[in-house]
């Protein structure tokens, strides 16, 4: 892939060489154990993970010596942190990183100390804990868990990676095998030809700057793709690891599976057949894939906790854990669904919401974004802009649907020819955000449509408002954001008007 194929804000990057043999090192590991680490069954066919064989843990506080080949894993680890520590993707919000922190510190006990958790702001199913102990949790992932024992367990995850050394295991699985030939092949390879390892850098991470438009660091994201790369041995050891220390923490491991399903499912939901066709993943990385198997051994494992017994939660419990949950994380509902729609998988965000609605709580807010949704997705010949319709005035039945919702519902009425309708709606949207910077647009664009109307004109039918909480909902788009800019702040570089 030559440099101009990629997105303008990667065309003037370069690599550094500790980078190019970091990527080296995860391409090497991926190929290589990709043929040969096959999974160990037990005889329902389930992954076993074998912990008595896995490396031993690391002591709390334990450092790495500078001169070994770990050291020189955190040396990179330490790079990918500082661009995390500064990057603008990064959430600093007070309240959020006290609470994803808190969940952290609970799960890793005398580790706590050894860890360093980043929220980012990020909409993928991802999180990460380095060789260093630097870890990074993306908001994608908060948005799709549904309580707070399954962030647990993720979180679990990757910390089992970071307890027990996996990136340092792995490595050396492929230095002894068979593959160790080409492994030292790619890191000369990586260092020597720096133009074709960053085309082979940027395929890596290609899912998330193709919809970001280069704002995150191909150097960073390689590095960390690289020291992230496991095998499906490893995962299931991980997933072990997850449920054993949530479950030591307090947390239920009951719900772990349904996670696992959910991402799945999403899969399917997808607007792209290849996407649906493809191995359902739990990061962006393509080395996490998903299957029957890996339900399977969950599931097993949570009966193991009870004697054989799964554990149980009624379905009150149940809806009690997901409103909790959702406390934590309602001041960002919004804004994280508005970036989800910079994915351009609209079937997928439309699959996200359906499931955040269950409970009955900020059906306002989730109504209005399935209506970007549908609008975004709006295509000649598909029923998206009469479900987007739809969606609008389902939202404005609620007290918190952002005053936005009438914008948009105007917009979609003004490109329908139905001008009665789109300046009653815009009218609404004025009164309720009189002192909107796009008010002056919006009453420019409403004065036009005014003049086509007879004299005589009948009134719209524009459904009424509900009492709004909140002017406009939390994490909605700002009502100070221009009209003429509205879909594309509503949902970041996603979709157009």
């Amino acid at each position: 892939m030559s440099s101009a194929t990629l997105p303008p804000g990667l065309r003037q990057r370069t690599v550094s060489p500790l980078a190019l043999m970091s990527f080296a090192i995860g391409l090497a590991l991926s190929t290589s154990l990709a043929g040969t680490a096959q999974a160990q069954t037990d005889d329902g066919g389930r992954l076993a993970a074998n912990l008595a064989e896995d490396t031993p843990e690391r002591a709390p506080g334990q450092k790495s010596d500078p001169k070994t080949l770990e050291g020189g894993l955190w040396a990179e680890s330490l790079k990918a942190e500082q661009q995390a520590k500064t990057s603008g993707e990064r959430d600093l919000d007070p309240a959020l990183n006290t609470y994803v922190d808190g969940v952290m510190t609970r799960l890793a006990g005398p580790y706590a100390g050894d860890l360093r958790v980043y929220v980012m702001d990020r909409p993928f199913f991802n999180a990460q804990v380095a060789p260093n102990g630097y870890a990074e949790v993306w908001t994608g992932l908060l948005l799709r868990v549904d309580t707070e024992d399954q962030l647990a367990f993720v979180l679990g995850h990757e910390f089992g990676h970071f307890r027990h050394s996996h990136v340092l295991k792995t490595y050396q699985e492929i230095k002894a095998g068979q593959n160790a030939a080409m492994a030292a092949s790619l890191l000369i390879a990586a260092v020597g030809v720096g133009a074709e390892m960053n085309a082979g850098s940027y395929q890596a991470i290609r899912d998330i700057n193709s919809v970001t438009n280069g704002l995150i660091s191909v150097t960073y994201l390689g590095t960390i793709a690289a020291l992230m790369s496991y095998s499906r041995e490893t995962e299931a050891d991980a997933d072990a690891y997850g449920m054993i220390y949530a479950r030591q923490a307090g947390w239920y491991t009951g719900g772990n599976a349904i996670l696992w399903q959910n991402v799945m499912d999403e899969t399917k939901a997808s607007d792209f057949d290849k996407v649906r066709r493809g191995p359902s993943r739990i990061n962006i990385f393509r080395d996490h894939p998903l299957d029957a198997d890996r339900l399977t051994a969950l599931a097993a494992q949570d009966k193991g906790f009870n004697h054989g017994a799964p554990s149980t939660r009624t379905a009150e419990e149940t809806k009690a854990a997901r409103i909790a949950y959702r406390a934590h994380i309602r001041p960002y509902l919004g804004a994280w669904l508005r970036d989800d729609l910079r994915r351009q998988d609209y079937g997928q965000t439309l699959f996200i919401i359906e499931r955040l609605g269950r409970d009955g709580e900020d059906l306002g807010l989730l109504d209005f974004y399935k209506g970007e949704a549908y609008r975004l997705r709006d295509r000649d010949g598909t029923p998206d802009r009469d479900n987007a319709i739809k969606a609008y005035k389902a939202a404005l039945t609620s007290p918190d649907a952002p005053s936005e919702t009438w914008r948009q519902l105007g917009e979609i009425y003004r490109r329908n020819g139905d001008a009665k309708n789109a300046v009653d709606a815009f009218k609404t949207y004025l009164r309720l955000a009189p002192t909107a910077t796009d008010a002056w647009m919006v009453q420019d664009q409403m004065d036009t449509l005014a003049r086509t109307l007879p004299a005589d004109a009948p009134p719209g039918s524009a459904p009424a408002a509900a009492t709004p909480t909140s002017t406009p909902a939390t994490g909605a788009m700002p009502a100070q954001v221009p009209a003429s800019t509205a879909a594309t702040q509503t949902t970041s570089s996603g979709g157009t008007t």
